[in-house]
């Protein structure tokens, strides 16, 4: 067997069923959040099979993300940096990047260094405690505007995944502070995260911030049965061992393990090495259409508790149960499936 036995396995179908069904849902255009390698799908094929079919806006985190996309050299299509620009050169060479504005005291820095206000978009914080321009500088932040005249590429807020009725209070702010300094000054206005398209209809707004949703990968309490998921973590068994005839699983003594007796062990090619954390061991994978444990994982391979229907050759499944996964790791979807590496190839089917 050769060196790339798993892969992440991502439908275009799906991907672009969400894309044009969330789109057609709240009739608005999508910003295509692409952030952290497109949440594990692979940020360089998210983005290209999105572009191809009409996407113009795409968000990433930090310049890093930017530069793949660039590298891309797709034409029509526009590049939202979330976090702030150290380099303010990066805009000044590249005028289809955008960057969100932070906190007020920002604001003034990119005025006074003369970056175009058409390659910025204002945040605003409604107590949200990661970013953007607090409320207690509201004031100022409107003065600056009005007397000034000015206008910017877009302006934005994100609302809580948490409590719908603070995302109803963050709609109703927002709204409040685009009358009183006009949303004529703005291209693009945008605040629904992707619970938020679940959940308000964003009212004033001109486009969405589709992230894990666009993925299939959907909050606990914002659910959609419309969405499809994308993502499929697979590959093969590299061997099947007799359970009996070991004494080492890995790392590990097979007695400390505590495994049952006369079982099969099959190893496979995918470690925490390759962002698979240890703290998987003892989720359940599938093979043949059964459930069976990862009992060890080492940093290039995994080990599973199996029965003699197992076979070297035979195709594994992991993460095949979100829901179950995440109640296992206890941390969310998008955590786990970020984490795997660009060790693991991702292919567009």
């Amino acid at each position: 067997m050769g060196l790339k036995d798993f892969k992440v396995e991502v439908s275009k179908e799906n991907i672009l069923h969400n894309y044009q069904y969330l789109k057609k849902l709240r009739k608005k255009e999508i910003i295509a959040v692409v952030k952290a390698n497109a949440y594990g799908h692979g940020i360089e094929n998210i983005v290209s099979l999105l572009s191809k079919n009409g996407c113009e806006y795409f968000a990433v985190a930090r310049e890093c993300e930017a530069e793949k996309i660039l590298k891309l050299n797709l034409k029509n299509i526009n590049i939202l940096i979330l976090e702030t620009i150290e380099d303010l050169n990066f805009l000044n060479q590249n005028r289809n990047v955008q960057m969100v504005i932070n906190n007020f005291k920002e604001l003034l820095f990119l005025l006074d260094n003369k970056v175009l206000t058409e390659q910025l978009h204002l945040k605003l914080d409604f107590g949200f405690g990661r970013n953007g321009i607090v409320e207690e500088d509201f004031i100022k932040l409107k003065k600056l505007i009005l007397e000034n005249d000015l206008k910017f590429k877009g302006i934005c807020t994100h609302v809580f995944a948490a409590d719908y009725e603070d995302m109803l209070i963050v709609e109703r702010k927002f709204n409040e502070i685009l009358l009183e300094v006009g949303k004529d000054r703005f291209e693009i206005i945008h605040m629904q995260n992707s619970a938020g398209v679940i959940s308000i209809e964003g009212v004033g707004c001109t486009h969405i911030r589709c992230g894990t949703i666009l993925f299939g990968l959907q909050e606990i309490g914002y659910y959609d049965p419309n969405i499809k998921r994308a993502f499929r973590l697979i590959g093969k068994v590299l061997d099947v061992k007799d359970l009996n005839n070991l004494k080492y699983i890995g790392y590990e003594k097979k007695e400390k393990l505590k495994l049952d007796e006369n079982k099969k062990i099959a190893k496979v090619r995918l470690g925490y090495g390759d962002g698979f954390s240890k703290r998987g061991e003892g989720i359940v994978s599938i093979i043949n259409n059964k459930k069976f444990k990862i009992v060890h994982i080492s940093m290039d391979s995994s080990f599973i508790l199996v029965d003699e229907s197992v076979k070297e050759g035979d195709n594994i499944e992991i993460f095949y149960d979100l829901e179950d996964s995440i109640k296992y790791l206890k941390v969310p979807h998008y955590e786990f499936l970020s984490c795997i590496n660009d060790r693991i190839e991702r292919e567009l089917i």
